[in-house]
């Protein structure tokens, strides 16, 4: 059985062990428990996990904003670290402003501490997906 996220298939997300959380128009929250393959040499969570969570989040949250079916194309991300995160993420993505196809948003990560880890702002283009 494919593991769906706010109604879609993302095998990557899937792959990394992503659990959904919550989703309202224009906001989705998800967490990650980390393990061992999502940590860097330090011990703290790979940035590319961070970057890729919070990709995910903001254009579950575009997605949702528009009540759109189909994927959720970035355009533009910004992201700012702030610490290494520990033991659980949870990503919290946010539309900032909508247009016809374009979203305009932000994500911020924190860990088991309630500390921010991380923080984005995207561009976001829905586009259908062709079968």
């Amino acid at each position: 059985m494919k593991k769906e996220y706010f109604g879609i298939h993302v095998p990557f997300i899937a792959h990394l062990g992503v659990e959904a959380q919550e989703i309202s128009e224009g906001e989705v929250e998800a967490i990650l428990e980390l393990k061992d393959h999502h940590l860097n040499p330090m011990g703290f969570s790979h940035g590319g996990i961070l970057m890729t969570l919070m990709d995910f989040a903001m254009a579950m949250s575009a997605k949702s904003k528009a009540k759109h079916h189909g994927a959720g194309l970035t355009i533009d991300m910004s992201v700012a670290f702030m610490k290494g995160g520990q033991e659980k993420l949870i990503v919290r993505g946010k539309v900032l402003r909508s247009g016809k196809s374009i979203h305009f948003c932000e994500a911020t990560i924190t860990d088991i501490t309630g500390e921010m880890v991380a923080k984005a702002m995207g561009t976001f283009k829905l586009v259908d997906v062709k079968k």
